[in-house]
């Protein structure tokens, strides 16, 4: 994916080159791997690599830092670093609403419970008596967080090679394309 020119000289005139980069504080403290770049660059790989890491990361809930972890994440593993932590907003009180429940009665499958009693247990709830028993929330927690590992692992899986055949198709149609025009 190429950036405009007006892009471009934006992101010089705000020093945000790799040019720029070199000899500054982040360039003395990582080195040169800083200046890689598929992590700047938008390739079907390094994006599939950042929606492998990023999607975990942020269905974990309650998790402090997501933003960080996945940049860190991401950093490590060569990945775009703007599509990892960008993934990381898709995590918040709005989508909450979605996200834990389904997390938790995924949760509560593993554990070995019956679909029709879960999604009982989901839709009756009576909240205000968890809040007020600490004991019932930590019990809970357990499945919540089972099922939001399995189903980040699972989601991140899978729109990695989502985003990976995509990436060759599109690369494959954009070689034809090449060359029935060169004829």
């Amino acid at each position: 994916m190429k950036l405009s020119l007006s892009i471009h000289r934006w992101l010089h005139r705000k020093k945000l080159s790799r040019k720029s980069m070199r000899g500054g504080f982040l360039h003395s403290k990582l080195g040169d791997r800083i200046l890689d770049k598929s992590l700047w660059r938008a390739t079907p790989d390094s994006i599939a690599r950042a929606w492998l890491i990023g999607v975990p990361v942020t269905m974990i809930p309650f998790l402090p830092g997501q933003s960080i972890i996945a940049g860190v994440l991401g950093f490590t593993f060569r990945a775009n670093l703007l599509v990892c932590i960008g993934l990381q907003y898709l995590s918040n009180p709005f989508t909450a609403v979605v996200q834990l429940p389904v997390c938790f009665f995924v949760g509560r499958l593993i554990q070995g419970n019956l679909p029709s009693t879960v999604w009982d247990e989901v839709i009756q709830r009576d909240w205000e008596y968890l809040l007020t028993h600490p004991t019932h929330l930590a019990r809970d927690l357990i499945p919540l967080f089972l099922g939001s590992i399995i189903l980040g692992a699972a989601i991140g899986v899978i729109g990695y090679l989502l985003i990976l055949n995509w990436g060759r198709r599109h690369a494959e149609k954009l070689a034809r394309k090449k060359a029935a025009m060169a004829k």
